[in-house]
């Protein structure tokens, strides 16, 4: 991309796909000029795991979600804290 030629961040975007969109076509090295400096702190409070599951138990788990109208990290959780809480 020509420098001269760049597009203009935008001022916000609608969504985090939105400004996907645009950072997946323009390099923020051509935007330096325009950046500042913040300070930010995290205070993460959660922390995720990821781990294998057998397929057929991953579908069992997904249907019970669908009848009963919960996320599959819903019903994993409860299985979980029912077991080991």
């Amino acid at each position: 991309m020509d420098v001269n030629n760049k597009d203009n961040i935008p001022d916000h975007f609608d969504s985090l796909e939105e400004a996907g969109e645009f950072w997946d076509t323009h390099s923020a090295a051509d935007y330096w000029d325009e950046m500042e400096e913040i300070d930010m702190e995290f205070d993460l409070q959660e922390s995720v795991f990821l781990l294998p599951i057998d397929q057929q138990i991953y579908k069992k788990i997904k249907l019970k979600a669908e009848t009963e109208h919960r996320s599959i990290e819903e019903i994993i959780q409860h299985v979980l804290e029912r077991e080991f809480a």
